[in-house]
């Protein structure tokens, strides 16, 4: 999949500028809890509610910083594998592990901005839209590089993993709208009498 080292480096680069600009504003939130912020657009996007929410920082610190680190790794990577490099399967798996958990982390975040926060930071949905197709791309890049082929499984299991990849792999770009369609759905009806009233 030729494509792949851009999508790695290009959605890196979106993702990383993305958590920065947020961290500097969370910087600035512990400065001054008063501060206007420039992506306070309105009720509905609001980066101050969801930075001060106690969502905003998981792990006892503003979860930009794990944007910041995990896509700083994931652009070496594609900068790596751009410029010829190759690595052992245990690294692309680790890859695939480490862009499902963030999957799922954002998927956990975007339910709690739109569901109990009521409100969306910009910076954050900027983050969502290109952790998916960064997790999506990277498990076809481990399926059509045979990294998911795996010796401990029997021969049933591992022809249900083939089906799987290659129903992925051709299908990719409905999955990824599917994806986005659903977030988007999913706002609009939370947020209906924000947008429709």
């Amino acid at each position: 999949m030729k494509s792949y080292p851009y999508i790695l480096i290009v959605g890196s680069i979106i993702g990383l500028l993305a958590s920065f600009l947020l961290t500097l504003d969370t910087i600035k939130l512990i400065k001054n809890p008063n501060v206007s912020l420039p992506c306070n657009i309105n009720p509905f996007v609001s980066c101050t509610s969801v930075a001060t929410a106690w969502q905003g920082e998981v792990f006892g610190f503003p979860n930009s910083l794990l944007g910041i680190v995990a896509f700083s790794m994931l652009l070496s990577i594609g900068i790596m594998l751009y410029s010829g490099g190759r690595s052992r399967k245990p690294l692309w798996l680790l890859v695939n592990l480490g862009t499902l958990a963030s999957m799922i982390f954002i998927m956990w975040f975007f339910y709690q901005s739109v569901y109990n926060i009521g409100s969306l930071c910009i910076y954050c949905m900027i983050v969502w839209t290109v952790t998916w197709p960064l997790f999506l791309y990277t498990t076809i890049w481990n399926f059509r590089e045979n990294h998911f082929v795996l010796q401990s499984l029997k021969v049933k299991q591992q022809k249900i993993i083939d089906t799987l990849g290659h129903f992925i792999s051709k299908n990719h770009f409905q999955i990824l709208s599917t994806w986005y369609l659903i977030i988007i759905f999913l706002i609009l009806f939370q947020f209906r009498d924000f947008f429709f009233s």
